[in-house]
């Protein structure tokens, strides 16, 4: 089957602001199948959001290619929708607005789109506050509104930048339960982003492991935990904390390596 994202021998070099350029990742290779839910770890500034930003079409690469559905990746991806650490929602528009943005976007009427707007707020626990605006809201609210905006679009790929890491913990492990039901009825692929080794094992299908600076593939690790999962409760499992020390064994490694290099 042809994979929803590959990485093909991709490097990736940035500017530097004396005119250089730093090599993020070199040769990098990495398939992900089509309604998988991926996670990737590694240590801080080895490269995670930036492959992101190149299955979004924001970066491209040098050297290699990024494919999306088998066909080379050129612009903007179309399929894809972008949630990122700080909620993008815009201030001065209610949340069902910000929710309606997207399909308005995608040349949709108002009309059309305002009914499957509130179907999805509702979807998301947020009935009764459609006409809110976001800092009116709490920051779980505006997670649960930003899922709704990505949703709302149906994109086949939804990657998602350390999305939660701004919520206290309580929270936190509510909104990836949410994600996780949702999930389940769509089966979209997801390429999620976290520094957090436990959330990225409680939510995934497999574990994607980042060597230091530059980057590579230092471990792919499929997540054989059942489903459906509550994600408090999948970490008291003994097979979450055997897989756990398993991947942080080569995790160590290289956090150890960034930090002294």
């Amino acid at each position: 089957m042809t994979p929803a994202v590959s990485f093909d021998a991709v490097t990736i070099r940035l500017p530097t602001s004396d005119g250089g350029a730093l090599t993020v990742a070199t040769n990098l290779s990495l398939d992900i199948a089509e309604g998988h839910f991926v996670a990737i770890v590694g240590p801080s500034g080895c490269g995670k959001s930036t492959l992101l930003n190149l299955a979004a079409g924001l970066l491209f690469a040098p050297e290699g290619k990024v494919r999306i559905f088998g066909d080379e990746l050129g612009g903007i991806n179309q399929h894809a929708a972008y949630l990122f650490q700080q909620d993008a929602l815009l201030p001065w528009r209610t949340i069902i607005d910000n929710v309606l943005l997207g399909p308005l976007i995608r040349g949709r009427s108002h009309a059309e789109a305002e009914p499957e707007a509130r179907h999805w707020l509702q979807r998301v626990g947020l009935a009764g506050f459609e006409m809110q605006f976001p800092h009116q809201l709490s920051g779980g609210m505006r997670k649960r509104a930003a899922l709704a905006q990505s949703w709302i679009v149906d994109p086949r790929i939804l990657l998602m930048d350390e999305p939660f890491s701004a919520l206290d913990v309580q929270t936190r492990q509510i909104m990836e339960t949410e994600l996780l039901g949702l999930w389940a009825e769509t089966r979209k692929t997801v390429l999620f982003v976290t520094h957090d080794l436990e959330e990225a094992i409680a939510l995934a299908d497999e574990v994607v492991v980042l060597s230091a600076r530059p980057a590579r593939i230092k471990g792919v690790y499929p997540v054989d935990l059942p489903r459906p999962r509550d994600v408090a409760e999948i970490r008291m499992i003994p097979e979450f904390n055997t897989l756990y020390n398993k991947i942080w064994a080569d995790l160590r490694v290289e956090v150890g390596a960034a930090a002294h290099g």
